[in-house]
């Protein structure tokens, strides 16, 4: 797995049991669940508050079963909350329609507690589907990608259903990448496509039917392309209206077809290897998220050095909108730029010049431990 993708996402491994018994079962749909499960989260975050300990504080959203433990400040909680609250309505419309059935935990901890939360290594967020933990350090395409897990599993759980990986990981990198539009989710194209693209020109991507019924280890073997793959075959069906049909249409049918590709041919009207045929023309005549001439590239202007989590502020250069702002300061972790994540000096670059110069972007650093966002304006490269 390249350190691109082990930087963006956890490999979310639901248990070898369909409805594990190490996750809280679900309550019962009837009258009194919501009010059971709030007295439940009223009692987690009691408890979260005791663990975590000075510098943490607890939220409840019982509107959508979620419980947060944060050391961000105020305003950036508040952020986090919102925009989570608001991706999960929107799931619940779009796709996911049925309410969590228990309490998920959402930390936004320290750099220091992430560190010795010992998590996979090199992703800076992951989802525990044995306790319903989303945790991150990154407030956009990493808790998005998570948050699309832990919704995902919860409905696996109430379906008594264990789907494949393209799924659950093709929805995951799906809605990575995404804006809420009218109150549903609209997925945007984003820089996997090239290499997709590229694979597809070279004959270097596997049949659509082999993807379907790749098992973790196969999956995780070219984890860049599969990825890639994945999101694009979620992304075209959702650019044809067909992703909530094919979703239900294949949960109906899970029990001869566990894999998805007869729900595929039954949605799509075709059999597997034409829905590929189809599917490779419409990847090639996507466009790529714009790419900067050579002539007008954005510059942030920032001397780095590179660390575990991204790229370390060791100082500005003379000159440099960074500089001038003086909003990005030594020591700062850069960990991702426009929503695209920064795991190193190439990835900084390539986030920062797939962005006009004058553009104003929203950067995540991680200063003093703790994870925030500045709007910088981005200058143009001499």
């Amino acid at each position: 797995m390249s350190r691109a993708w082990a930087i963006l996402v956890f490999c979310f491994f639901l248990p070898a049991v369909q409805a594990p018994a190490q996750v809280p079962a679900p309550l019962p749909l009837g009258h009194d669940t919501s009010r059971e499960l709030a007295v439940e989260a009223g009692k987690l975050a009691e408890s979260l508050k005791k663990k975590f300990g000075d510098g943490y504080v607890t939220r409840v959203d019982n509107q959508r079963h979620l419980v947060y433990v944060s050391a961000l400040d105020a305003k950036m909680l508040n952020q986090a909350v919102a925009l989570l609250g608001g991706l999960v309505d929107a799931h619940q419309r779009c796709l996911f329609p049925r309410a969590l059935s228990a309490n998920v935990t959402v930390v936004l901890p320290t750099l220091s507690d992430y560190r010795a939360m010992k998590p996979p290594e090199k992703v800076l967020g992951f989802y525990r589907s044995s306790t319903r933990t989303l945790v991150s350090i990154s407030l956009s395409t990493v808790m998005f990608h998570e948050l699309t897990h832990a919704l995902h599993h919860n409905d696996q759980v109430l379906s008594n259903q264990r789907h494949p990986v393209w799924i659950s990981e093709g929805l995951a990198t799906l809605f990575q990448s995404v804006r809420v539009s009218d109150g549903c989710l609209e997925p945007r194209l984003d820089s996997s496509l090239k290499l997709l693209q590229d694979g597809v020109r070279e004959k270097a991507v596997g049949p659509l039917a082999t993807l379907c019924k790749m098992d973790r280890h196969a999956f995780m073997a070219d984890a860049d392309r599969h990825y890639a793959q994945a999101r694009h075959v979620m992304l075209y069906l959702s650019k044809q209206r067909k992703l909530r049909e094919f979703y239900d249409v294949y949960k109906a049918g899970y029990g001869d077809d566990p894999h998805g590709v007869t729900a595929l041919e039954k949605v799509l009207g075709k059999p597997v290897n034409m829905i590929d045929a189809e599917w490779r023309q419409w990847v090639l005549a996507q466009k790529p998220p714009w790419q900067p001439a050579k002539a007008a590239r954005a510059h942030l202007g920032v001397r780095m050095q590179k660390t575990g989590e991204g790229v370390r502020v060791t100082g500005c250069l003379p000159g440099s909108s960074a500089a001038r702002a003086g909003l990005i300061k030594p020591g700062d972790v850069i960990i991702s730029v426009a929503g695209r994540l920064t795991p190193d000096a190439a990835g900084l670059k390539a986030a920062v010049q797939s962005c006009r110069p004058g553009e104003t972007v929203e950067i995540e650093v991680i200063r003093e431990g703790k994870t925030l966002t500045v709007k910088h304006l981005l200058g143009a490269a001499r």
